[in-house]
């Protein structure tokens, strides 16, 4: 039985990377184009023409190189499709873009163990600004404005100059679905002055449970420093908060740690915790196989079930509980 793909990831998303530009979510795999061999005035012709390209192959059972070990495509069959689904999945496409992630950027005042920044590093890096780009997508309308969602990854956005501009840009657009990462470390007044959707999320990867481990983990004292700032940002708006722990072997992989961790969470009243995996032990580790250690399913129990206790939202990333799932990535 022939084999369908559909990835409404790779319609809707457009991903802005130090040295790249992805069609789809992925930072470390998936589709994209290299800045130096972009031509910006182009922008709306190369966005359908490569989208275009590769959805088209997924239609026709064909997985690009480049998707081979994603989580996000939907894989079917004719068996299992309805006619009104295949017509559903040939549709013309728009390619508006409702998805748009910012990581352009590497600028940090920490140096976390597991960033993924440090494998991306190239000595002829030069940031590009974004700011224009997200001109000419409006322009060139592009961009769903009814649904659109901006999520900043990257360094560290305190330190991005561009940063009050974006935000100006979109909002006049009135987009204000944001996910905004940040670290804590330094405060940013323009982060009071959002007016947020209620789906936005600003997302703090603490990590931690005590000074220490977060001083080896992150590689800067600010642990208290970053307590306060969360306390001081989720005072002033009414954004929903969420509270990460990566969870990395040897160091912060331990039930007190945890329970630390899970505390502050409680203190801060926070909406959400988030438990993940070691990024260096999943999305970077490709060639070989990673086995899930025994006592991780129990960190993630333990999580689970002070959550439930005190009324937190719980949850794992949708790529981390299919690797838990098959017990290996």
């Amino acid at each position: 039985m022939s084999k369908l793909y559909k990835c409404k990831k790779l319609e809707t998303t457009l991903h802005f990377l130090p040295k790249e530009i992805k069609y789809c979510c992925s930072n470390t795999k998936g589709l994209g184009i290299d800045i130096k061999d972009t031509n910006f005035d182009n922008l709306k012709s190369n966005i359908k023409e490569a989208k275009n390209k590769y959805i088209k192959q997924l239609e026709k059972g064909i997985l690009p190189k480049e998707c081979i070990g994603c989580v996000d495509y939907t894989e079917c069959s004719e068996k299992n499709t309805s006619l009104f689904d295949l017509s559903s999945l040939f549709k013309k496409k728009t390619y508006k873009i409702s998805n748009i992630i910012v990581s352009h950027f590497k600028e940090c005042d920490c140096s976390c163990i597991y960033c993924s920044q440090k494998y991306l590093q190239d000595p002829h890096y030069k940031k590009y600004e974004i700011l224009p780009l997200i001109k000419a997508l409006y322009s060139e309308k592009l961009i769903d404005e009814e649904n659109l969602t901006v999520e900043f990854q990257g360094g560290n956005i305190t330190m991005l100059k561009e940063f009050d501009a974006v935000i100006d840009e979109f909002t006049q657009h009135n987009c204000n679905k944001f996910i905004i990462n940040i670290n804590g470390i330094n405060y940013l007044e323009k982060l009071e002055k959002i007016k947020y959707h209620p789906s936005s999320v600003i997302d703090v990867s603490l990590d931690a449970g005590t000074r220490e481990t977060y001083k080896k983990i992150k590689n800067v004292d600010a642990f208290e420093q970053t307590i306060s700032n969360i306390r001081r940002l989720k005072n002033a708006t009414n954004v929903h908060f969420c509270l990460k722990y990566i969870i990395i072997h040897g160091i912060n992989d331990n039930i007190e740690e945890l329970t630390g961790f899970l505390n502050i969470a409680k203190d801060l009243k926070v909406e959400d915790i988030v438990i993940d995996i070691d990024f260096r032990d999943t999305m970077m580790n490709h060639e070989t196989v990673f086995i899930i250690p025994t006592h991780y399913y129990e960190l993630f129990k333990t999580a689970k079930e002070y959550s439930s206790k005190y009324n937190l939202g719980f949850y794992i990333p949708e790529y981390t509980k299919k690797i838990l799932d098959k017990e290996r990535y």
